[in-house]
């Protein structure tokens, strides 16, 4: 009972270190603070296998730890530092499966180190006693085999692996008649043979004084049938010689119980891992546990490209206190489910947004959250293509009535302005509302060019040409700014199918926003260029920029920063360049100018 307490308060402490092994011992991670407690760079450890590390001594009880499924107790072993002295580590570890590496299954371990040389456990302190006084080499007293053959565990003691005694429950547990049919036989006639060696370096060590921990063995009756035990021993003396005394339990039942729960865990497991949606596991805000899914969502190589690094990392900044309350919440048992929305940068540098369910669970007995991330990436493009598209019906409605309740009225009011004007009046300000009545007739046009679009009309049409006639239209205008339009044409010759006077109206629109950009004068570079597939046409200013709150929004319709502006210009350009099946793309950098991309199929 001291055994189980003591272990289970080991467990309950707050490990050292993670680290994630292959089930061969590779080391495929571990916690980045390795370098505080071993003296090891992360990246010095991962890639390394385990048993490298290990004094020689604790070597087979590594060995024997990782080759069985399951691990009821921690294994405390020593562990090499960077100056080449050793440290106690106590370790607890749990299987998972390995989804993209190779199909062998992979440990995760908690490391603890210990401040003392490892717990003996009480029922080895007479033993141990016993062989540290080496002069002391009397047989057991009748008394003490008395109480040995009233335990209800099986116990015996062996001489190099030779029975020597056994009590009434060993007998019972190997299905013998009586002691007499064990006597003389040796342990290997009963344990496995892939347990043969870590056996025989088990008896070495106990014949030198040394610690041998819990270890688990499949022992076969005399009828043939499969026993798990769990095999705990000590020095003796028996005879006046070194002996073994071993205590067997039988976990057979719990062994099958365990395997149970093993294949239903590996169902679940295999469930998390096929699922299309991201399933993760949130530990003091970093990634523990990541499926295959949420490895490419991230973009990320290999899921340990993500292990250990904070949830913080990848999400984008405004969305970082929101989930961090969230959490809080989940962990401190106020909300046993949340749902929350977010954006993340992937190691791709894309943006992707994600709608998540947030839920307490537990990693190593210790409060954590899993979420399950659905990328709605695709879904939010598409509503903002709706909304969009809903805002251009909404403006082509405006723009029909707006055209048709104005346009009558304002040619009467311009006209009748026109005939009240003295012939030499020098008043300016016949001048101004003329300036002003022209500017609602400009707006009016552009409305009625959103609300009923003109009937396109393509022809094969020189893309040189056709800047070169915009150009000369502006270029008075550009000049009065201290503005010089340069123009670079490595398709020269070349001829698109297209609506030359709204292709005309596209490059009338860039331009005049590029002038306006350079209130204090600059260049504006026209440049093509043409594959097999597309043409691409850029018009590069070198004015301000656009901060990127303005550049997602643009080509939306009334939006604009200028004053006087209407915010139809853009969104009329985008429309064209839409219904010559194109693309164009905005770029800018505050302070180094703005380019806008414009790509034309063939």
């Amino acid at each position: 009972m001291n055994q189980k307490l003591v272990k289970s308060q080991a467990a309950a402490e707050k490990a050292d270190l993670y680290a994630v092994v292959s089930s061969s011992g590779k080391i495929l991670f571990i916690s980045s603070n390795s370098k505080q407690h071993f003296g090891y760079e992360q990246g010095e450890l991962v890639g390394k296998y385990i048993k490298e590390m290990i004094h020689p001594e604790d070597s087979f009880l590594v060995e024997s730890y990782f080759y069985n499924d399951h691990h009821l107790y921690p294994c405390t072993f020593r562990f090499q530092k960077k100056t080449y002295d050793y440290v106690w580590v106590e370790t607890s570890a749990d299987f998972i499966e390995n989804r993209l590496v190779s199909e062998e299954r992979e440990v995760v371990i908690k490391l603890k180190l210990c401040s003392n040389v490892p717990y003996w456990p009480s029922f080895l302190a007479l033993s141990k006693d016993r062989y540290t006084e080496k002069k002391q080499e009397s047989p057991l007293k009748e008394e003490a085999l008395s109480m040995l053959e009233t335990l209800p565990s099986p116990v015996f003691i062996a001489i190099n692996g030779q029975f020597q005694y056994v009590n009434q429950s060993m007998v019972s547990l190997l299905g013998a008649a009586s002691p007499e049919e064990l006597a003389g036989r040796s342990v290997f006639d009963f344990i496995l043979e892939e347990y043969h060696d870590i056996t025989r370096t088990c008896i070495s060590r106990l014949h030198n004084n040394s610690f041998v921990g819990l270890v688990e063995q499949t022992w076969k009756r005399l009828d043939g049938k499969l026993v798990e035990a769990e095999v705990k021993s000590a020095s003796t003396v028996y005879n006046g010689q070194k002996a073994e005394l071993i205590v067997v339990i039988d976990i057979s039942s719990r062994k099958k119980f365990q395997k149970i729960l093993q294949k239903s865990r590996e169902r679940y497991q295999k469930l998390i891992q096929n699922s299309i949606d991201t399933i993760a596991v949130i530990h003091q805000y970093n990634w523990v546990f990541m499926n295959e899914s949420g490895v490419n969502l991230f973009h990320a190589n290999d899921y340990p490209e993500l292990l250990g690094k904070s949830i913080f990392y990848f999400m984008m900044e405004e969305d970082q206190q929101q989930t961090k309350c969230v959490l809080d919440r989940i962990l401190s048992g106020k909300s046993e489910v949340e749902e929350i929305k977010q954006s993340w940068k992937t190691f791709a540098g894309t943006v992707i947004y994600t709608e998540a369910v947030c839920i307490p669970t537990t990693f190593f007995g210790e409060p954590a959250v899993q979420m399950i991330l659905r990328d709605i990436s695709d879904r939010k493009t598409t509503e903002e293509l709706m909304l969009r598209s809903e805002k251009l019906s909404v403006a082509g409605q405006l723009a029909a009535g707006i055209a048709h309740e104005i346009r009558n009225p304002l040619t009467a009011i311009k006209g009748f302005l026109q005939l009240m004007q003295p012939p030499k009046e020098t008043n300016p300000y016949y001048s101004i509302v003329f300036s002003e009545l022209n500017r609602i007739e400009l707006i009016l046009s552009e409305l009625l060019l959103l609300a009923k679009p003109q009937e396109s009309v393509f022809s094969r049409t020189s893309i040189k040409t056709l800047i070169q006639d915009v150009v000369t239209l502006l270029e008075t205008q550009a000049n009065l700014r201290s503005i010089s339009i340069l123009q670079n044409h490595e398709a020269s010759g070349l001829q698109i199918n297209c609506d030359q006077n709204q292709l005309k109206q596209v490059f009338i629109n860039l331009i005049k926003n590029a002038i306006d950009a350079m209130p204090e004068g600059g260049q504006i570079l026209i440049s093509t260029n043409a594959d097999r597939e597309k043409l691409t046409i850029q018009v590069r200013d070198k004015g301000k920029g656009i901060p990127p709150e303005v550049l997602k929004r643009m080509g939306e319709p009334f939006f604009t920063t200028k004053e006087k502006g209407t915010g139809l210009g853009l969104m009329i350009t985008y429309n064209i360049i839409e219904n010559h099946n194109g693309s164009i793309q905005a770029e800018s950098k505050p302070g180094e100018g703005t380019v806008f991309t414009i790509a034309l199929p063939l």
